[in-house]
């Protein structure tokens, strides 16, 4: 049992124990350092609860098979330009995408197809006029076209690696 603990709650389990050590060394820092963490928490908090209760509709609305055929092997070349449109018009933080990656993935969804949208979450549609504002349109194109044409190929390279990894 508290192994399992141990091995599933690590991080949680670290965080407590150096927070206790801050509040030995500077009570203040610690404290200011806590606040700071809870102000985040609270901000990030109805965020996180919007994407759980998605990843609930996405569980509930859109079958297996429909993933399957769409995401996963079966849906071959489609499937991998799907997730590059999909990764660029995701918006918001990345931490909000990892949830949906994975119930999508566990439901059959190809690795590949998760790694593309991470990839191509990267170039963010919308904000490309934004950052050609600041950095310029050769640099923004050039940047997105890249990223987008090595989506692809790092998709198919870690599907790859993570099909290796479950054969051992």
């Amino acid at each position: 049992m508290i192994r399992v603990l141990l091995r599933s709650q690590w991080l949680l389990i670290a965080t407590i124990l150096l927070y206790g050590l801050a509040f030995l060394v500077n009570p203040e820092q610690a404290s200011q350092a806590l606040t700071s963490a809870a102000t985040t928490f609270s901000s990030v908090l109805p965020l996180i609860i919007a994407v759980f209760c998605l990843v609930g509709l996405l569980h509930v609305w859109i079958s297996r098979d429909r993933i399957v055929r769409l995401l996963g092997h079966e849906g071959g070349l489609k499937s991998l330009v799907i997730a590059a449109l999909c990764g660029t018009l995701l918006m918001g933080p990345a931490y909000i995408i990892f949830p949906l990656l994975m119930e999508i993935q566990k439901r059959g969804a190809r690795w590949a197809v998760v790694t593309i949208v991470l990839t191509s979450y990267a170039v963010k549609l919308q904000m490309i006029p934004i950052e050609a504002g600041f950095l310029g349109w050769p640099f923004t194109l050039g940047r997105a076209l890249i990223t987008i044409a090595l989506a692809i190929p790092t998709g198919l390279l870690v599907e790859a690696m993570m099909e290796r990894q479950q054969k051992l």
